[in-house]
C-alpha cells in the first residue's frame, strides 16, 4: 500500500476519530469471518515474512509498562510495517483485541494483521471497504503526530 501525504486535506478533517473504534471492530470482525485475520506475534511475523505485500493493516495494542520484551517486539514490528508501507493502528487494549480475534477475553493479543482478499489470477484486487479505507486514511493523516493516536476499541 502506498502512503500518500494529504496531511491538511479535507479528507483528514472529515475523519471522526471517536467512531474509529467501531470501524476497526467491524473490520476485525469481517476479516475474521473471511479468514483474513492473523492474530498473535509469531503467526503475524510468519505471514509478514511470507507475503508482506498481502497485508492490509497491522493492529498493535499498547504495551504494558515494564514489559520490555513485548515492547521491543512491538517496536521492531512497527518498523518493519513502516518500511513496507503497511499502516499500523494502535489500540488501547490487548484483551479487547484478543476478544475480536476470537482468543477469549482473558488472553492478551500482542498484535493482529489483516490481509487482503486473496485474488484469483486474472481478477483485479477488490477495493477496500469503506471502513478499511477510513482506517488507512486515518493512518496517513496521523503519520506525523506524536505521540501516535490510540484508537479505543469498544467492548
Amino acid at each position: 500500500m502506498c502512503i500518500l501525504k494529504f496531511k491538511n486535506s479535507d479528507k483528514c478533517k472529515m475523519i471522526n476519530r471517536s467512531k474509529l473504534g467501531n470501524a476497526l471492530q467491524g473490520v476485525l470482525t469481517q476479516a475474521k469471518a473471511e479468514r483474513r485475520l492473523v492474530c498473535g506475534l509469531l503467526p503475524a511475523i510468519a505471514r509478514l515474512e511470507k507475503a508482506s505485500d498481502d497485508v492490509l493493516l497491522c493492529v498493535l495494542p499498547l504495551t504494558r509498562p515494564g514489559d520490555a520484551a513485548t515492547h521491543m517486539q512491538t517496536v521492531l514490528l512497527q518498523a518493519f510495517c513502516y518500511e513496507n508501507y503497511i499502516p499500523v493502528i494502535q489500540v488501547d487494549s490487548s484483551e479487547k483485541l484478543a476478544e475480536y480475534c476470537g482468543l477469549g477475553s482473558k488472553v492478551d493479543c500482542p498484535c493482529a494483521i489483516i490481509v487482503k482478499d486473496v485474488n484469483v489470477e486474472g481478477k483485479p484486487e477488490p477495493p477496500l471497504s469503506p471502513s478499511e479505507q477510513e482506517l488507512a486514511d486515518f493512518y496517513e493523516c496521523t503519520l506525523e503526530e506524536f505521540p501516535r493516536p490510540i484508537v479505543e476499541l469498544p467492548r
